[in-house]
């Protein structure tokens, strides 16, 4: 395959070279590029329900109503396109703003044949994380009380659950929307969950003082500062030891190690940004509450 911008007088230069030298053994394929820019989708956008979610940026500068009306053309099932300007506040709710299609408050996300709720703008989700859900939960043991420190609208908790992982799971979170979230999806989905759910709305810091330390697996996705809790997720520990996964953003995997106390294993979750991804990095808290490492 080869192409020529400027005109046939170059294309047949070219394809004469190279008939000259292959004759008739290949079959040649001819492309006349233009200098005009094609119109493509972002390189950054998920779905959550019928919502395209594009991540702005500088690539989209002055394009994003087009970028989005080009995806509303060529998305199967989606009827709105939202741009993501940042994730803010103390409940990392997405601040969102509506590019095309349809305005909408609340859309329906599904994952592993779960369905849950999401009110638009007022709460953290990323669909790229459904992988990370189901290996989680099928580390999960039968015996495992769990806790889900920064559950958000449940994507951890409804797929433990869904697949009867452990004995009990505890979702927290500090967000009223998200936890709403929840225990609507908790409702939709109630025919397909098996393991118990109990949905918390608090800071995670008072935890200690409203649950009693039984916990044998303690979720803590809070990339940006999850690993400022685990004091406050080793006074949950239950007395026969515990695991804790820590979610950390860093360069490498030597340092979301070093940057958490006692870690034993490293796992690559996500990229997040050029040179920098999202690390699971797994603690195990002995029964003597000893961090091995």
């Amino acid at each position: 395959m080869f192409a020529a911008e400027a005109g046939t007088e170059e294309l047949k230069l070219l394809r004469d070279r190279l008939l000259s030298v292959c004759g008739g053994l290949v079959e040649v394929v001819e492309c006349l590029c233009t200098a005009r820019e094609q119109r493509r989708p972002p390189v950054s956008y998920v779905i959550v329900g019928r919502v395209a979610i594009v991540s702005l940026d500088e690539r989209l500068a002055g394009r994003e109503r087009e970028v989005a009306e080009e995806l509303l053309r060529t998305v199967p099932g989606i009827t709105a396109v939202y741009g993501k300007e940042a994730t803010v506040g103390e409940y990392r709710a997405q601040k969102l703003v509506h590019l095309a299609g349809e305005r909408l408050e609340e859309t329906i996300h599904v994952e592993h044949g779960l369905r849950i709720p999401v009110p638009l703008g007022r709460v953290y989700i990323n669909p790229r994380l459904a992988t990370e859900h189901r290996r989680v939960a099928e580390m999960i043991t039968g015996d495992d009380i769990v806790l889900d420190m920064f559950s958000g609208v449940g994507g951890f908790s409804l797929v433990a659950s869904a697949l009867g992982r452990g004995r009990l799971i505890v979702a927290n979170d500090a967000n009223p929307w998200a936890v709403t979230s929840l225990l609507r999806a908790m409702e939709m989905n109630r025919s397909k969950l098996k393991t118990p759910i109990i949905a918390m709305c608090s800071d995670a810091r008072r935890l200690p003082e409203l649950l009693r330390p039984v916990f044998t697996r303690i979720i803590m996705n809070l990339p940006h500062s999850a690993v400022d809790f685990i004091p406050v997720a080793r006074r949950l520990c239950s007395p026969r030891g515990c695991v804790l996964h820590v979610y950390t953003v860093a360069s490498s995997p030597e340092e979301a190690l070093a940057r958490v106390p006692g870690g034993s294993s490293v796992t690559h979750v996500l990229d997040y940004a050029p040179h920098r991804f999202i690390y699971r990095v797994d603690v195990v808290v002995r029964g003597e509450d000893e961090v091995e490492g």
